[in-house]
């Protein structure tokens, strides 16, 4: 078994829990059971619909050192332990680690910031910028954990594992358009009233937690090349559908690279600066800037412009595609599980 300590909602976005999530649907895959532990109950019916178990604890998702996480260790029995949040402290996982050492439960830990000496079995960063001398000067004079590295681990669901290349259109005609599952900055709306003026298509994917729903639905109701989509529980063929993509610097990005899709990214979070930086520095993806030093309104407008730029370029859009191709292979999920269980063993 398989326990998941993980949370999403409108402050944090759905990124913890759906990376999650594609490493739990590849471990049910190899016959583990797996039980999500969360704050609150924003995303039980998301985790549920997929086959797995939730344990709500009805906490403060930013206080995790009051989390009574052993006696939930106690009652799973569980013979892994992923651990995926940014308000994890040295002294929760320090404990953590001091009962899953003496319950023989492996702890893994998703990072992604480099935040200070992880105290874990496993340390997973399957970003793009996940390198071994940033963890060895991190962990200088302590014992550096089990590190799997890259974007070999990238955990993405399986409809992501299609090796296909992708053949691009001269004539680029539709743009996917994500802001994440919460759009705390509203850029989804600044985009939709610019976008109404271009000659594209554009696929708003619409998040489960955008604040402006209300809004885009009513702005795009009256645009003839504005088409929503809520509750996608498909993204690839979206993808693979659209000529060019724009996208917040998530976890969304690694989907885009396996789709091979040309994509248009920026930056809503610290945590996204490493991503965003490292994409564009590897001419994978093209970088707009942070929408937190722009404004909604000037990063709406460059991304747009870039957008349109990248759709009349097609020998761009081909480069792009197949350094994508190189970067993500759909496979992380199941590459890191094995990797875990091999340490289990």
């Amino acid at each position: 078994m398989i326990l998941f300590r993980a949370d999403g909602n409108s402050a944090v976005g759905s990124g913890h829990v759906m990376r999650c999530l594609s490493i739990a649907d590849a471990a049910k895959q190899l016959g583990e059971k797996c039980i999500f532990v969360t704050a609150a109950d924003d995303f039980e019916a998301h985790i549920t619909s997929r086959g797995h178990e939730v344990q709500v604890l009805g906490t403060d998702y930013t206080d995790m050192e009051a989390e009574d996480m052993p006696a939930i260790l106690e009652t799973y029995k569980p013979s892994v332990l992923f651990v995926d949040s940014y308000f994890v402290t040295d002294k929760y996982l320090s404990s953590l680690q001091e009962y899953c050492k003496e319950h023989e439960i492996l702890l893994a830990y998703l990072d992604d910031v480099l935040a200070f000496p992880y105290p874990c079995d496993i340390l997973i960063n399957y970003n793009i910028y996940g390198k071994e001398e940033d963890y060895i000067n991190l962990y200088e004079g302590l014992q550096i954990p089990r590190l799997l590295l890259g974007t070999t681990y990238a955990p993405l669901r399986i409809e992501f594992q299609d090796r296909t290349a992708r053949v691009a259109r001269r004539e680029a005609d539709s743009v996917l358009v994500s802001t994440g599952g919460a759009d705390a900055e509203h850029l989804g709306v600044e985009l939709l009233k610019r976008a109404m003026q271009y000659p594209y298509t554009f696929h708003f994917i619409v998040g489960a937690m955008n604040p402006d729903k209300d809004k885009i639905r009513e702005l795009a109701a009256a645009a003839d090349n504005i088409v929503l989509h809520e509750g996608v529980t498909s993204m690839a063929p979206l993808m693979k559908a659209c000529d060019v993509a724009i996208s917040a610097a998530g976890s969304t990005l690694y989907e885009l690279c396996a789709t091979q899709t040309p994509t248009i990214t920026y930056i809503l979070a610290d945590n996204q600066i490493p991503g965003a930086e490292a994409f564009s520095a590897k001419e994978v993806m093209r970088n707009c800037g942070d929408v937190r030093i722009l404004g909604r309104e000037k990063l709406a407008e460059k991304l747009l412009e870039e957008a349109e730029a990248l759709m009349n370029n097609y020998e761009d859009r081909v480069q792009i595609s197949q350094n994508m191709q190189i970067i993500v292979d759909g496979y992380g999920a199941g590459r890191m599980i094995k990797e875990v269980f091999s340490k289990k063993a």
